[in-house]
């Protein structure tokens, strides 16, 4: 038995949620069915469209992780630079270039950040655990999470992708070389499975297997908007996204209307309960508000305006990946992106994509 996370009690991100697909029904069969409408599920759909008949199946379309996401675009992983995902910032930018998506893309770099007091004290100069400096100036951008899922949808419908939302799949089985998966809205047949729900699914039994061995909610916040006198004061320019690269770790970006997105504290073993995890979120964003005021004097005074939580699932090694299920034949998971995904879930979507089609 497989279930969602629920998102209830994890708060509003700041995003406008994209509009969801048009109602399509359920095919009794396809080659490929993807669990996910994410954009590791949506990515591997495109990149198979034409050459693979393919289904994608959704809960609920928007309100999963992409969308609850800080929406800065940075290379490697969580677990540092990785093979297979260099230059995945660039591919991004470029797929977005190419097709036209609407999404808010600025790339302005990223300030990549370190607790080292002997580091000039320009442009950065703050506090957080120890005195935080500039380190490098590195490749990346900001997006609007929300906006980018939505285009990646339009472009997969465009591909003939179908995409089945508002859709549970109750459980997994396979025989006979075919996957079959039974869900509330009838029972579907497929040759291979890939589970792209990383961080949203929550595991109910030995099997199938959950490859996400760490999972937990991340925090952010948002302030009101700050002066341009504030913003020059903290080193920042417009649109420009930040993080550190120790810990504890700190992250964030300039929103368009001048206010600060800022991540993130990071809860383990959260009660389901959505209630308690309301309230465990605004606690953790009084956290990151002091840590926001404690930076600098210019931001001293910073106001909040929402809090939010994010689920994220990662494995030991910090870094993302597509694996065969080792119980169920036919079935592969693809995700594992630990909070730092938005390019790196695109690039695994395209993993998913070679491996399906090598097979």
């Amino acid at each position: 038995m497989v279930g969602r996370v629920s998102s209830e009690g994890l708060g509003n991100p700041p995003w406008e949620a994209p509009a969801r697909p048009p109602r399509s029904t359920l095919p009794s069969k396809s080659d490929i069915v993807i669990v996910g409408a994410g954009l590791t599920g949506l990515s591997a759909a495109v990149a198979l469209s034409g050459r693979r008949e393919v289904v994608v199946l959704e809960e609920a379309f928007g309100s999963g992780a992409t969308s609850r996401s800080g929406g800065v675009v940075l290379g490697g992983t969580l677990g540092g630079a990785a093979p297979a995902f260099a230059g995945c910032e660039l591919a991004l930018r470029d797929w977005i270039g190419v097709h036209g998506v609407d999404c808010g893309l600025v790339w302005a770099g990223c300030l990549e950040l370190v607790r080292d007091e002997s580091r000039a004290p320009h442009p950065i100069d703050w506090q957080d655990g120890g005195t935080v400096r500039l380190s490098a100036r590195v490749e990346g951008g900001v997006v609007d999470p929300a906006r980018l899922l939505g285009g990646l949808l339009s472009v997969a419908l465009r591909a003939g992708v179908r995409v089945v939302d508002e859709i549970a799949v109750h459980a997994i089985e396979q025989g006979g070389g075919e996957v079959r998966l039974a869900t509330n809205r009838g029972t579907v047949v497929a040759r291979r499975l890939v589970m792209a729900t990383d961080a949203m699914l929550a595991s109910q039994a030995s099997e199938p297997a959950d490859p996400w061995s760490e999972r937990g909610v991340t925090v952010a916040m948002q302030t009101l908007p700050l002066g341009n006198g504030a913003l020059d004061a903290l080193g920042l320019r417009p649109d420009e996204a930040f993080y550190t690269d120790d810990l504890p770790l700190l992250w964030g970006r300039v929103m368009p209307d001048r206010s600060l997105l800022v991540g993130r504290e990071f809860l383990s073993g959260v009660d389901g309960d959505p209630h308690k995890l309301a309230a465990a979120i605004s606690a953790a964003g009084v956290r990151l508000v002091e840590r926001a005021r404690g930076l600098h004097p210019a931001s001293a005074d910073v106001a909040l305006k929402r809090v939010w939580g994010g689920p994220i699932a990662w494995t030991k090694e910090a870094i993302p990946l597509v694996c065969d299920d080792p119980a169920l034949a036919g079935v592969t998971w693809a995700g594992g992106y630990g909070g730092h995904g938005i390019a790196q879930a695109f690039r695994v979507g395209r993993l998913v994509a070679e491996r399906l089609l090598d097979a």
